[in-house]
């Protein structure tokens, strides 16, 4: 049996039962790798929605030169 998760939505801001969801972001980052995961909790009453702001750490050399470090992912 799975354990029922107690926990703060990310939509509403209550702490009820939680389940938890992630979005994909075509960005290489260093704290996931080639695709940037944003998670999202969000409770029964809530409709998990892709997030318009997130934060990633990045190297300064895929900024200087993003094509050839790779930040970018290419989408199909």
């Amino acid at each position: 049996m799975g354990d029922i998760q107690v926990g703060h939505c990310d939509m509403c801001g209550t702490i009820d039962q939680i389940s938890t969801t992630f979005f994909s972001f075509p960005i290489a980052c260093e704290c996931c790798g080639p695709t940037h995961h944003h998670r999202v909790d969000f409770c029964n009453n809530c409709t998990p929605v892709m997030p318009t702001e997130v934060n990633i750490t990045i190297k300064v050399n895929k900024l200087l030169d993003p094509i050839h470090e790779g930040l970018f992912k290419k989408v199909r």
